[in-house]
């Protein structure tokens, strides 16, 4: 009877979530979602542990939604660190590197929360744009600094959870009717 009623629930749940979706745009797991958007196993641990705590079955909006929600703390997190490294004094060429990092990264902030909004209404005219501009604004950060340098790793992780975002929201501006 539990199990019965366990069923009944997840099936409501999924036809909540699947009226809320914008047009052609599925409900999936998001074990099936990280597949289809990570082909490199490396990013497909990326894409679970980002969607960890979302609904196991959504429409792939949500899931594109909280892995760009996801990508801005990171990015908080990281540029809070890369200014305290900053106050803490440095030689100017890793200063003025961490300096470029911290613009690099207010860019694609705004367009990693451009690209959540973009979920959210389903309006995807700049959505592939977003993406791009944020991938490589944080790739960018990365190329500044040097192995050995703080925060390397925390910019590659960031360029990590920056892919896994934009590979999902590929998945989704690649299947809605209101393509750019």
């Amino acid at each position: 009877m539990e199990r019965a009623m366990t069923l009944v629930l997840a099936t409501l749940a999924a036809l909540l979530i699947a009226s809320d979706a914008c047009d052609n745009i599925p409900s999936l797991t998001w074990n099936m979602t990280c597949a289809m958007a990570c082909k490199t196993p490396q990013l497909f641990d990326v894409c679970k542990e980002t969607l960890k705590d979302a609904p196991y079955i959504s429409a792939m909006t949500v899931y594109a939604a909280v892995a760009a929600n996801r990508a801005t703390r990171s990015y908080d997190d990281t540029v809070y660190e890369m200014a305290k490294i900053v106050a803490g004094g440095l030689p100017g060429d890793q200063r003025a590197a961490y300096l470029s990092c911290t613009n690099r990264y207010a860019t694609a902030r705004t367009q990693m929360v451009g690209a959540a909004a973009d979920m959210s209404s389903c309006q995807f005219a700049r959505t592939n744009q977003e993406y791009t501009e944020a991938v490589a604004a944080v790739k960018t950060c990365g190329e500044k600094l040097v192995a050995g340098w703080l925060l390397v790793a925390a910019v590659a992780a960031d360029l990590d959870v920056t892919t896994v975002a934009a590979n999902l929201g590929a998945l989704v501006t690649g299947r809605s009717s209101s393509k750019p």
